[in-house]
């Protein structure tokens, strides 16, 4: 692009004067569009021969909820993020064999390829910058992600990021990929079953880093770090991670302007619970701890459990009604009579109205180092022969 001197010099001129205000919204990483607004259409991808997750609107609205609260903590109001969550799963014209032939390149495209065709993505001008994210229900290759196996020749082995007895996101059978059309001015990101089914200790890391960080430009950051773009996913839960403060300046953020959290985002940043022992054993008794922050009352907290997938959430009871901090940090959730994977969903209520939810997942194992094995296989264990067609 070229300049005429004159302009130019009569323009920053007027800057220094006064005369003109010029006022700057972040932008994509190339700085070529907008992302004072951002809208995220978030749709959850079923091949033909596949059944949805009896729960997945609940596990798709509560990963929205988490990147848009992280968003708007990280830019400070300046950039503001919608997601708006698909009524009902888009249901392929592939199935999981055709929708596999190829690597975890081939199926990012095939799938946001026919998710953008048939929603008619981003077809009409908008002032927000649009991003399709698709929460898909397979991985590019066979997993069990609840169990956490894949087979091989001696049955099944494990396969996912273990570190310090915690599970995090992270499977080579996974595929979650993300690319930003600068020209066609939309971001695509896919998160494969691995990377969001199972809310593991860092699965929201997942989700904000394709379906927002790589889909306006993102780049690693380098040296790498534990901000979201980095290796967030494998150190904790999205609120525990931050955007690279070089990266937010590079894309015309203002921290000048930042806005201070509110009370709500300063319970998003705080709050979390993580199980103790972390690898509990069958019969023994299994405690949740939680950390608030400093000062709260606590109006009511609901605890969930599920050990199957597919299976009902349990309530489990509890006492944590109108206590303080101090009485709600170790909260029973009971024992299990024998090794399984469990996910758990927590629900506060502050008594000044603040509400937090978190989801995270353990094992119970007869040793640490022996693997719950399921007693009924999932779809992508069975034999061939044993598949839906």
């Amino acid at each position: 692009m070229q300049f005429h001197k004159t302009p130019l010099l009569l323009f920053l001129m007027f800057i220094l004067l006064g005369d003109v205000q010029v006022t700057a919204e972040p932008r994509t990483w190339d700085g070529k569009h907008s992302i004072e607004k951002i809208e995220v259409r978030v749709v959850y991808f079923v091949p033909k021969d596949r059944h949805p997750l009896r729960d997945w609107k609940a596990r798709a609205d509560y990963y929205c909820k988490r990147i848009e609260q992280f968003h708007q903590r990280e830019y400070g109001g300046q950039s503001v993020l919608i997601t708006v969550l698909e009524a009902a799963p888009l249901v392929s014209e592939l199935t999981t064999d055709q929708l596999r032939e190829g690597d975890a390149d081939v199926i990012f495209f095939k799938t946001l390829l026919e998710a953008d065709r048939r929603l008619e993505f981003a077809q009409n001008e908008s002032a927000a910058f649009p991003i399709l994210l698709v929460l898909s229900e397979i991985n590019w290759r066979p997993l069990d992600d609840f169990y956490r196996l894949v087979p091989d020749d001696a049955g099944f082995k494990f396969e996912g990021n273990y570190n310090e007895q915690q599970h995090f996101p992270g499977a080579a059978s996974g595929g979650a990929r993300a690319t930003y059309l600068a020209d066609q001015r939309k971001g695509w990101g896919l998160v494969s079953a691995g990377g969001w089914r199972v809310p593991y200790r860092g699965s929201d890391c997942v989700v904000y880093h394709e379906g927002v960080g790589h889909t306006v430009g993102l780049p690693h950051p380098e040296p790498g770090n534990g901000s979201v773009m980095s290796m967030g996913q494998y150190r904790g839960w999205l609120n525990e991670s931050w955007l690279d403060r070089e990266q937010k300046l590079h894309m015309n953020w203002n921290p000048e302007q930042h806005a201070e959290p509110s009370p709500q985002l300063k319970l998003f940043s705080e709050f979390h619970a993580i199980v103790q022992p972390l690898v509990p054993q069958p019969e023994q008794e299994v405690s949740l701890k939680f950390n608030w922050p400093e000062g709260v009352g606590i109006k009511e907290v609901k605890i969930q459990i599920q050990t199957d997938l597919n299976g009902p959430w349990v309530q489990v009871p509890n006492e944590i009604q109108g206590v303080g901090v101090k009485e709600a940090q170790l909260i029973s959730i009971g024992a299990f009579d024998r090794p399984t994977p469990v996910s758990y969903r927590i629900d506060a209520t502050l008594e000044d109205g603040r509400t937090a939810e978190l989801w995270g997942y353990f094992q119970v194992r007869n040793d640490k180092d022996e693997l719950p094995v399921p007693v009924n296989l999932s779809v992508d264990l069975l034999p061939p022969s044993q598949q839906l067609k």
